[in-house]
């Protein structure tokens, strides 16, 4: 059944929003937000980027709204989605902005690759839109204080989509290290996978069905290669982040809300050890032809406090090779997908942890699957249990990482001033040139 909470929409506030650039042509929208039909009519929401993420969401999105508007720069995808997951009964369009000023919308789920999730996001909630967006949320580090700033400018709902923190075993891992019955945590080891190398990929005419210069969005435009695009577009740093900001993004999140919850980031990244499938200049990649993201990793973030954070393409020597073991004075757990295990976890049976703990993490809300907290917040206006302040402290840790793996030293980081410190080529990393047209501001 339903929760009542998610299908009871509330009238949405009115808002006016300003579009201009190449991205759509260059327009103003003043747009304001439908008042609904009835109380207790379903959300109505638009999906930009119809490939895989946004085929589970729409799985996920059939007990509790309806999709009524699409967009994607790939027709193919675009006419594919429809058909299967909208019964063709979609409204299509082929620029994302034009779906956010269309009427009747109440809700924009963001599913392009990484490099799009701030800028559509942004422009979403500036004409009026609550918005889910796909994990990582940003591209960069400095991404992260303009999506927080246009929150609070528009006071809209955005809820990441780093669905572990709806998982009762991912809560439970979390709300074990709060409760500090352990003891001072001392090492967190965060395993989350190798990036694949790649061969000299060829380059071709885009297919007819994709817009190309669409697809690059704030990127560097460059010749067109098929395994840049769609399913592969993490392997680049010109894209994504790698396994570093992919399974980082679920993995390092949790571990930070359990060790660090409130903080920028750490105190100093170590570089132990990184290896890409390309050769690196002062942190760029030397050769456009292949997949470049790191393929092996170590580094070691150490907190205020002194708690170590291991972040690792794989943790063989502990016996896994995907998800987080605690190490505190009072004993190690390990949690992922398919396992809470050890010692301390065995206790809980005869020793459970308080309600509260839980209710904390949840912000005071209900149990829900995260689609559905997602929507609940947009009647209630609470902050989603994945918002983006805390979402964008945790991806600071892989961004960090991340500049630490290309630039191939360790790095010391002011969490308070967000600032690496007596490294301006590092921070230089926090930001990075947009093409005209293409800007996030």
């Amino acid at each position: 059944m339903i929760n009542p909470k998610i299908t009871r929409r509330k009238t949405l506030k009115t808002f006016s929003g300003v579009a201009t650039g190449s991205v759509a042509g260059c327009f103003t929208s003043a747009v304001q937000s439908e008042e609904r039909r009835s109380p207790n009519d379903r959300p109505r929401v638009g999906v930009v980027g119809n490939g895989g993420i946004a085929r589970s969401h729409a799985r996920g999105l059939k007990p509790l709204a309806d999709i009524v508007a699409i967009a994607d720069v790939d027709r193919q995808h675009l006419e594919q989605y429809n058909a299967e997951y909208a019964a063709g009964k979609a409204q299509q369009f082929s620029a994302y902005r034009d779906l956010i000023d269309a009427p009747g919308i109440d809700a924009i789920f963001v599913c392009t690759p990484d490099h799009w999730h701030v800028k559509i996001a942004i422009d979403a909630m500036r004409a009026g839109k609550d918005v889910y967006c796909e994990k990582p949320a940003t591209l960069t580090i400095d991404e992260g204080r303009t999506l927080g700033r246009v929150i609070k400018e528009t006071g809209r709902v955005l809820q990441v989509g780093t669905q572990q923190r709806s998982s009762k075993k991912f809560q439970t891992a979390v709300a074990l290290a709060h409760s500090q019955r352990l003891g001072k945590m001392k090492r967190v080891t965060v395993a989350i996978g190798s990036g694949p190398k790649g061969p000299a990929f060829d380059t071709s005419s885009p297919p007819s069905n994709l817009n190309w210069n669409m697809w690059q969005g704030q990127t560097p435009s460059v010749d067109y290669i098929a395994q840049r695009c769609h399913g592969n577009f993490r392997w680049w740093y010109e894209y994504s982040g790698g396994k570093m900001t992919d399974w980082g993004a679920h993995h390092v999140d949790i571990a930070q809300w359990a060790i660090a919850p409130d903080l920028h980031g750490p105190e100093s990244i170590e570089l132990v050890h990184a290896e890409h499938p390309v050769a690196f200049e002062n942190g760029v990649p030397t050769v456009t032809n292949t997949y470049n993201t790191a393929t092996s990793f170590k580094v070691r973030c150490v907190f205020s406090g002194g708690v170590e954070m291991f972040i690792v393409n794989d943790a063989k020597d502990l016996g896994f090779d995907n998800g987080i073991m605690f190490e505190s004075d009072g004993g190690r757990y390990f949690v992922n997908r398919g396992k809470l295990t050890g010692s301390p976890i065995e206790d809980l049976a005869k020793n459970p942890l308080p309600e509260d703990l839980f209710t904390k993490l949840r912000k005071g809300q209900d149990k829900l699957s995260h689609r559905e907290n997602f929507f609940a917040c947009c009647d209630s206006r609470a902050t989603p249990i994945s918002d983006a302040d805390s979402h964008c402290r945790h991806l600071n840790t892989c961004h960090l990482s991340n500049i630490a793996v290309r630039l191939g030293r360790s790095l010391k980081w002011d969490a308070t001033k967000q600032q690496v410190i007596g490294d301006e080529q590092a921070n230089a990393f926090q930001k990075r040139v947009q093409r005209k047209g293409f800007e996030v501001v």
